[in-house]
């Protein structure tokens, strides 16, 4: 298969300040009330996600900043990577994120064959890219025409071909499609390095904080409605828990989140009496096809004795915002949708 374009002075940062910034994105920006700071998950979050796996292998470390050899140590090793590369090709929605906030534009995307699943904004800013295949299983030959000088890769979804992609070009592998809030900042914080642009990295997760701040400091204290974030399909609902991305981002705002889990699930699967059982305040819901379970609970009695259904606080939200796409841009938006359904007065 071959590629069809669809749309087509070093300096060393200072490492007291990308240090403290990379600190308070992981912990003040949006962390603090999260169910588990640098959790992971196993699985396809846009299909509900799985169980967590272990703690992320990736280091930041701003002190290789500026060097033309940079040992990037990530979730399956360490990769050397030389100069500044230009050519780089992302497998995941979150890296395109990242490399947006380092002033990259991938060459290559891994979009589903839907370049519609890419945020607008990381849309406009990249321009022209060569659409490299599925998320879940991207098309290798068509990295390897592209010449690429970095790959970055998902440490989970794409760990079987991690050693294919090698040999294509130096690969870096990074919490992404199973990853909560803050190990896609840390995921940011790597990738500053890895294209060694680590000033505007550093300046990038500045703003998104403060913007996160700014969001936060809308919400009136001592708000206790229990939200429910869930995917619908059309023979399942999952309910994400405290581990998965959207949830970690409304708790770092200091709202409260359900269900919680006492295990690694990032999902659970719901039935309309559990649901009913979980008893949410607020309920976003993403549809995953245009008919789905959710549809049939409606017509049932028992719909009607959720509280969310009740007080008319079920809301429709964008899977590709909610779900799909992680990182700042959707962080952002998450969080001002939320809080602009949560509290339309603020």
């Amino acid at each position: 298969m071959s590629p069809s374009p669809r749309r087509r002075s070093p300096r060393r940062p200072a490492a007291a300040l990308g240090a403290a910034l990379t600190l308070a994105v992981l912990t003040a920006g949006c962390g603090g009330t999260a169910g588990s700071a640098g959790s992971a998950v196993k699985g396809d979050s846009a299909k509900g996600g799985g169980q967590a796996a272990a703690r992320p292998k990736a280091e930041a470390n701003d002190a290789i900043c500026g060097q033309n050899s940079r040992p990037i140590k990530h979730d399956l090793g360490t990769t050397t990577i030389t100069g500044k590369p230009k050519r780089v090709v992302a497998l995941e929605f979150s890296f395109v994120d990242a490399l947006v906030n380092a002033g990259v534009k991938p060459i290559g995307i891994a979009d589903d064959g839907k370049p519609d699943r890419i945020l607008k904004p990381l849309r406009d800013a990249v321009g022209d890219y060569t659409s490299v295949g599925l998320r879940q299983s991207p098309n290798l030959q068509v990295i390897k025409s592209l010449k690429p000088d970095l790959i970055l890769a998902d440490s989970q979804r794409d760990a079987a071909v991690y050693d294919q992609l090698q040999k294509i070009a130096p690969t870096v592998a990074l919490g992404s499609n199973a990853a909560d809030y803050d190990r896609v900042m840390q995921s940011e914080v790597v990738v500053g390095e890895a294209v060694d642009e680590c000033d505007r990295m550093t300046a990038a997760l500045g703003k998104h904080k403060k913007a996160m701040a700014d969001l936060k400091a809308k919400i009136p204290p001592g708000d206790k409605r229990r939200i429910v974030f869930a995917i619908t399909y059309d023979k399942g609902v999952s309910a994400q828990t405290q581990r998965a991305f959207a949830p970690t981002v409304l708790r770092g705002l200091g709202l409260t989140t359900v269900p919680s889990t006492k295990g690694q699930d990032a999902t659970l699967s719901m039935t309309l009496e559990s649901m009913v059982t979980l008893a949410p305040d607020v309920l976003f819901m993403a549809r995953n096809t245009p008919r789905t379970l959710s549809d049939q609970w409606q017509s049932s009695r028992l719909w009607k004795q959720i509280p969310s259904v009740k007080n008319n606080k079920t809301y429709v939200v964008d899977g590709t915002v909610w779900s799909k796409s992680r990182g700042t841009f959707a962080a952002e938006m998450i969080a001002r949708e939320a809080i602009e359904k949560l509290f339309p007065a603020s």
